[in-house]
Formats: structure tokens, C-alpha cells, sequence
């Protein structure tokens, strides 16, 4: 009985072993696969040079919140041209003013233009 038990671990044992994968065809991989170096790159991407052009603008405008801004910019190539504007009511100016700020942007930068104007009162103030 004894015999058994051990022959039976024994063969358990042998079995059990691990053995290296083998590859499609069924021969034994020994080593790790080898990479070569990564395909040539054949030129370089080129892209078809595309002038910007886009118009777009919003406005805000909420009494009840003591809120009017906007803001609109059209641009054809490179120079960027356009204006906004905000109603300060509270925010920075008490007095309400209207402040507008028309730029342009292009290669020598960015070069604003801020006028404000005086706020409507009605009759009576």
C-alpha cells in the first residue's frame, strides 16, 4: 500500500512539472522572441496650409440681474477682428457705464480699442 501511495506521488510529481510553450509548429520555445528595429518611416505627413475663417457672436442681456455682455469676432486669415462689451452695473463701475472694447489680433498682437459710454438715465434723476 505504501508502494502505491508513493509511486502514485512520484508520478504526480513528474507530471506535473512545468514545460516551456511551444510555438505553432510545435517545437519548444526557449528564449524570449527578439524584435529588430521599427519600420523605416517613408516622408513625413504633409497637410494642405488652410486660412482660418469663422464669424461667430452671443449676447447676454437679463435686467432682472443687472446683466448685458456679449461678445462677436469675425476672422478671415489670420487677423482676427471683433468687439465686446459689458454693462457695469455692479461690478466694477457703480455708474453704470457701458464699456466696449473693439480689437485686432494678428501678428503684432493684440491691440484693443476701450471706449465707454455714459448710461441713459430717464428724465427726473
Amino acid at each position: 500500500m505504501k508502494a502505491v501511495i508513493i509511486l502514485a506521488a512520484l508520478l504526480v510529481a513528474v507530471t506535473a512539472r512545468p514545460e516551456p510553450p511551444a510555438d505553432t509548429y510545435g517545437t519548444v520555445v526557449t528564449q524570449a522572441p527578439k524584435y529588430g528595429p521599427p519600420a523605416p518611416v517613408y516622408g513625413e505627413a504633409t497637410y494642405e496650409d488652410v486660412k482660418p475663417s469663422y464669424h461667430y457672436s452671443y449676447k447676454v442681456k437679463d435686467e432682472e440681474a443687472g446683466l448685458d455682455f456679449g461678445h462677436k469676432e469675425e476672422r478671415e486669415g489670420y487677423e482676427a477682428m471683433g468687439e465686446y462689451w459689458v454693462l457695469l452695473y455692479w461690478v466694477l463701475l457703480p455708474d453704470g457705464r457701458t464699456m466696449i472694447v473693439h480689437y485686432k489680433a494678428n501678428k503684432q498682437g493684440y491691440q484693443p480699442v476701450i471706449k465707454f459710454i455714459e448710461p441713459q438715465h430717464e428724465k427726473g434723476y
